[in-house]
Order: C-alpha cells, then structure tokens, then sequence
C-alpha cells in the first residue's frame, strides 16, 4: 500500500548540576506542554527519551505527568528510550560504568512505566565503531543516529529511509538515521512543510521511514520556541495534520516499526557525532578553515552534493581543545582507579554523575564555559574522593603524595592528597598547581577557565543587542562584550611565576598582554619529594630573564608544603649572572568563587572591607582574602609583610543560543614583589594560602 512511516522522537536533558530554576523553567516551557499536547493525540506515536537527573525530578516534582506518561507507554503511544542515567558519552568511560549508567536508567524507566526499553539515545550521538558490544550486552536492540554517520560511511541521501544493521565482534545493533532536514523543519518551518518532504518519499509498498529524533528543548525553551510551539500552536497544528493524513503517513515507534519491517541492509559507521558537533570539536583553526570551505561550496551550490564526503572533527578531541576538560576526565578516571568492591555504592555513584558530558565539550551551548557545570563534575570527583579516604583512613589525618602522569601528557603530575586538600602540581607546566580542591566544601578553587580564541569571535564585530535588532549569530546580550575579548598565552591556574618589564600595568596585565622577560611561566620544572610524609614537593628551574638585550641566567626554587589549615610556597629567586638584574616579580593565583557581582563573595584586606569579585584594582596590603559566604570557604593570601595585591576578574566571551555572553571564569590574584638583584644574590618570598571553611 502506498504510504510512508514518520518515526517522532524527542530526547529531553537537564545536566546534573544545573540550577533548579532552569530545571522548572524548562519544565514548565517545554517538557509539560509537550507531554500534554501529545496526549491530546493518541494516533500520534512518539519515541520519548529522559535523561536520568531529569526523568528523576519529574518524577518527585509531579505525579500527574508521571502517570500520563506512563498511560501513554502503556497503550503503546510512546516508546521510552534508555540511555546512560547521567548521559556521559558512553565511548570516553571505562567500559564497566558504560553498563552502569544504562542498567541504572533502564531499571529506572521500567520501574516508572512498567516497560524495559529496548531503545538506546547516544548522548550527542557520539558513536564509535566498538559500541554494539556493550549495548548488546546490556540488552538494547536500537539506537538512533545521524544521517551524517551514514553519510560518511558512503550512504547517500535516498538510502537511507529505513533502519540499518550493525555489529561489533558479532554483537548485532539497529541503528535508525536521523534525517537532518527534518531537524530542521521540526518546528521551525511551518507543519505543512513537513508533509511535503514526507509527500515526496512516499513509496508504493509503503515501507519507507524517515526519522526526526532531537532535543525537547527546541519546544519551548530555545530563543521564541515557546511562542510558536505552543501561544501560536504550531504543535497542535502539527499534530492535527498528522491525524488528518493518517491514510498515507503512519507515524510509529521504533519497537513496531522492526517488529514489521525488515532491516535496509548492513551498515558499518565511521566515528561520528551530528554535523554541528563534528565542527565544533575541530581546534579554532581547523574549524575556521572547514568553515569557509563549508561557505565556499554552498555559495557554488555544491555543499549538498559533497557534504557526505567532508569528515571533521572528532568529539574526544575536546580533550586535547581544552586541557580543562581533560583535567576533569581525568581525575574522573583516576579516583575511578582508587575504588575497590568492598567500599560503599555511592562512591560509584558520585563517579557516574561526574560523567555527565556536559561540561567536557563547548558548542552552540555553554558546556565547558559555564562554571557550575564545571563545578558539579569537580563536588562528586571530591566527595568520591573523599569517601574514599574515608574508608581506607577510617577518619584518621594522613598525607600521601602520588607522582603519576594523571593527565595523560607523557609526564609526571604530583597529587598532594590530605584528609582535608588535594593540591596538584604539574612540574612540566611551569610547577604550576591545577587543583586545589577543598574536600569539607566539595570544591576546587582552580575550577578555572582560559581565555581562547573561538572561530566565532569573527562575527561578533557585527553582532547587536535584541533591542537593536541582532539575532541569530549575530546577537549579544549586552553591549561592549568587546573589550572582555581578550586571550591568555598561558592556562589560568595557579602559582604561576612572573617576571615583567617594566612597561607592565594592571590592564595590560589583565588583558594578557604584559611584557613577559622571564621563561618560566609554562616551562619544565624539575621536582624532588622533599618531605613524603609531610606533603612538601621542591620544585626548580634554571631560566632566564631578559634584561635590555641580556639573557641572563636565573634560577628560581619554589617549595610548595602541605598544611592544616592550607598550605604555603617559599621561592627562592638566585641571580646566576655577573649582572645586577632588576626584577618586578609577582606569582599568580587564579581561584573561582563561581559569582562576580553577588554580595555573600568579594574581597577583603586591611584597606577596604569588601570589593566584588568582578572588580579590579590594586592595593598595598599584608594580606588578601576572598570569601564565598555561598560555598562556605574563606581563602587568605599572606605574604608574611607589606606588598602589592594586583587583582582583576577573568571574563570569557562565548556564543550560546541566546548569542555572545561574558561569563565569569575566575579572579585572578598576584602579590607583587620588586627588587634588585646583585650578581649571585638570593631573594626569598613566603607566601601562606590559609584556607578556612566556614
């Protein structure tokens, strides 16, 4: 019989550690409306999938969507999907959690609605070759993904209008295509547009299927979504002319549609995420480049006919994009490492969340440069952490350092690890400390972000506010983002050492701009373990500073000591020429307190009482503090005498759905020191962070 299959599918998230605020606004715009709009329908079949963190709040914040829901699942409706509870991208965990995280949503959805999925959603359709194995084992039959992973397979656009098999060490898997025309017409052309396409590929035996599976938030929470889907009722009319088309056009679930129909053929996809995705992980340069090449053929009227032969980016190369969330993956891995059977189950679990990929990739929306998601991923890694401690120290104080190349950079980092801190030195960056994690507050104060060049910062020369007509990726949400739009030669993280010219000032500095006459700041420390069981690293270099068009020999000596209530650094700067040098030197500190403006986080030293942490200055002190009131932490700078605090707040500029936005990523934080060093002469500083939980 002629006709055509639609196979519907929405896949609904909230990250874990979002604001519950967003988690109702999105409920409320999106996720509610939609669920009671399709229930108005009961011809239309859905596929639905919720990720674990938000099914779980739907389900404690309201009975009557649980049971409408579940109504709906029951006479066939709506096919729930399964996926990882806290939508990690499965390919980048060890293999075990990739179990996990599946049976933990399954037996979750199954426990609600009283129905086992059979369906898998691949958090951002991330899909390597090797999957079919795991998601066998854990009893999935289907996953859905796009049409670009067909598409680099050598699939072209007319084959693919049904479902295909795969496998994997003989390991069987269905895979559906995600037609991308259909992304983009759902919902943001008009529904008849929608008919149309499906008009055209209507078969005479009626056995085609195209499939539009995308994110729920396009229905009520992405930029006037909501005003169109719903107080303009395009859903509604959508799902009207579905029911008025039924004759020709059957929507399914994925579980009838293999149940009567049989598979296209074989299919064997390369690496692959969604077109956008594969872009956004390419590095700047690359991305730049692929970009224009993109621009160049769709102005020739080519783009459509050689983009299945365009391969770009590869989502784990985030990892290497950004060495924050590689940090993070990390140490994800490495406590993972640390766990044992017999230690408790909510170690494990606190491991799971932190696997939620949001905050390890940046791409039309904040991931990575929003803090808090940052900061969810780094409170479970601690308290994981910590419970271990817990239960191999039975509560008792201990220090412990570990030399391991826990990044993965082909050298050895140093974990300081206490019953109260977690202090990280790399030596080959500088000796610099990447983490300063606060185990009774769950925090880590180098939760930072760098300041990079993203290709999008092209456009935002052209870019206006709403009120002066700017949409799209032209859109800022508040004028003179442009002097935020500043880049870092170095990564933000802490004990950095300086050593300036003296035409240095505090703008050019917080602009990343100074002049730099020392090689020192992201160079080869040499270390030794001075004190392993007082948690005391001594790291060295031999350098050098310019002076005028000398070269001249210095070495630099920092010791870095573990302590009760924090820890200290004494340097010790040697004058290894037969010169008299004169030095501006200050040693950097990048610390986030998550919030520049609100008033329970600022500053405070002798000299005035408070200052935000987005503002800037300079001042002459025997400390400096910042206090979080909010996360309950309290960090003080003591330099043991009088010298200058130069501060000033990091802001990014990135581009999300609601266009260009400054976020805050850090303040940065340098007791200055100047003076003359004679030939062969020393200068020593001592610096306490004393760290105090509130």
């Amino acid at each position: 019989m002629k006709g055509i299959h639609l196979l519907i599918g929405v896949h609904n998230h909230q990250p874990v550690g979002n604001f519950d605020f967003i988690f109702k606004e999105a409920f409320q715009k999106a996720y509610e409306p939609f669920i009671r709009t399709l229930y108005k329908f009961p011809n239309v079949k859905m596929n639905l999938h919720f990720s674990g963190a938000l099914l779980l709040w739907i389900a404690e914040h309201s009975d009557s969507l649980t049971e409408m829901l579940r109504k709906m699942v029951q006479k066939g409706q709506v096919e729930m999907f399964t996926g990882g509870f806290y939508e990690p991208v499965l390919a980048v965990i060890p293999e075990a959690d990739q179990r996990k995280q599946i049976e933990k949503l399954t037996a979750f959805v199954d426990r609600l609605f009283g129905a086992r999925p059979k369906g898998l959603w691949l958090a951002e359709r991330v899909w390597e070759p090797h999957l079919p194995t795991v998601l066998s084992q854990c009893g999935i039959e289907y996953v859905a993904v796009d049409d670009t992973h067909f598409k680099n397979a050598g699939f072209y656009e007319d084959e693919l209008n049904g479902y295909f098999l795969t496998e994997d060490q003989g390991n069987l898997l269905k895979v559906f295509p995600i037609n991308k025309t259909l992304r983009y017409l759902i919902p943001f052309d008009e529904p008849e547009a929608t008919i149309r396409f499906l008009q055209e590929r209507v078969s005479e035996n009626g056995d085609n299927m195209y499939m539009m599976f995308d994110d729920g938030e396009k229905f009520g929470i992405w930029p006037n979504t909501y005003e169109r889907t719903y107080k303009e009722k395009w859903l509604e009319r959508f799902f009207q002319l579905l029911e008025e088309n039924r004759s020709w056009l059957t929507t399914s679930t994925c579980q009838d549609f293999v149940l009567s129909k049989k598979p296209k053929g074989r299919a064997y996809l390369p690496t692959a995420s969604y077109s956008e995705m594969m872009t956004w992980a390419l590095p700047s340069r690359a991305r730049n480049h692929f970009e224009r090449l993109e621009n160049d053929l769709k102005a020739q009227g080519n783009l459509d006919r050689y983009a299945m032969f365009l391969k770009s980016g590869f989502w784990r190369t985030f990892l290497s994009k950004y060495t924050e969330a590689n940090l993070m993956h990390k140490k994800m891995l490495h406590v993972r490492k640390r766990i044992t059977e017999e230690m408790p189950q909510e170690i494990t679990d606190h491991i799971l969340k932190a696997q939620a990929n949001d905050a390890y990739w940046h791409g039309l929306f904040g991931g990575l440069y929003l803090p808090n998601l940052r900061s969810s991923v780094y409170e479970n890694l601690i308290q994981a952490d910590k419970k271990i401690d817990e239960h191999l120290h039975r509560g008792q104080d201990f220090i412990q350092i570990t030399v391991e190349d826990i990044d993965m950079d082909g050298y050895p980092e140093i974990l300081i690890n206490t019953k109260k801190y977690t202090i990280g030195i790399a030596p080959n960056c500088g000796g610099r400390i990447f983490e300063i994690s606060v185990k009774d507050r769950n925090i880590n104060l180098c939760n930072n972000l760098t300041r990079r060049y993203e290709s999008y910062h092209e456009t935002m020369a052209n870019a206006q506010t709403a009120d002066e007509g700017g949409k799209g990726n032209l859109l800022v949400k508040e004028k003179g983002l442009d002097k935020y739009l500043n880049y870092d030669w170095y990564e933000k993280y802490s004990c950095l050492d300086h050593f300036f010219g003296d035409w240095n000032d505090l703008t050019k500095y917080s602009k990343s701009r100074h002049p730099e006459q020392g090689d020192f700041i992201n160079q080869k420390f040499d270390y030794e373990i001075t004190g392993p069981e007082t948690g005391e690293v001594k790291l060295t270099k031999k350098g050098h500073i310019w002076v005028g068009s000398l070269w001249l020999p210095v070495r630099l000596e920092k010791t870095i000591q573990v302590e009760d209530d924090g820890f200290s650094v004494h340097h010790v700067i040697t004058n290894e020429s037969d010169q008299t040098i004169p030095i501006m030197y200050g040693c950097e500190y990048n610390i986030n307190l998550l919030s520049p403006q609100t008033a329970d986080r600022y500053f405070y030293c002798p000299e005035f009482e408070k200052k935000t942490l987005g503002e800037a200055g300079k001042v002459k002190a025997t400390f400096f503090g910042a206090r979080s009131e909010y996360e309950g932490v309290d960090i003080t700078f003591q330099p043991g005498k009088e010298v200058d605090f130069w501060f000033f707040p990091v802001y990014t500029v990135s581009f999300s759905e609601g266009g260009f936005e400054k976020v805050y990523q850090c303040s940065s934080i340098t007791p200055m020191h100047h003076f003359q060093l004679e030939p062969l002469a020393a200068y020593q500083t001592n610096l306490k962070i004393k760290i105090q939980t509130l």
